[in-house]
């Protein structure tokens, strides 16, 4: 069994911190994010360099961790969610 939840990931600092986090506390590939993140984000930082006033939404996508796992997502929303941007 998997146990999903939505995060909006804003940076790339962001997904790589919660890259490690998942890594340490589910184990390398008992995880997975729906989608490319990293392509979002630097699509993002480009639109962002034109346009310093703008602010780019999240990149909203699934995480999906095994069910015993679910405890991951309190540490990530508590750690990782900027106070400028819901996830």
């Amino acid at each position: 069994m998997a146990y999903e939840f939505e995060f909006g990931f804003t940076s790339r600092e962001q997904f790589y911190g919660i890259v490690k986090l998942l890594n340490q506390e589910c184990g390398k590939r008992n995880w997975t994010i729906r989608g490319k993140v990293l392509r979002g984000l630097k699509r993002n930082e480009r639109f962002q360099s034109y346009h310093t006033h703008w602010f780019n939404p999240p990149i909203k996508k699934m995480v999906v961790v095994p069910t015993e796992m679910m405890y991951v997502e309190a540490m990530i929303r508590f750690i990782h969610t900027d106070e400028k941007a819901t996830g």
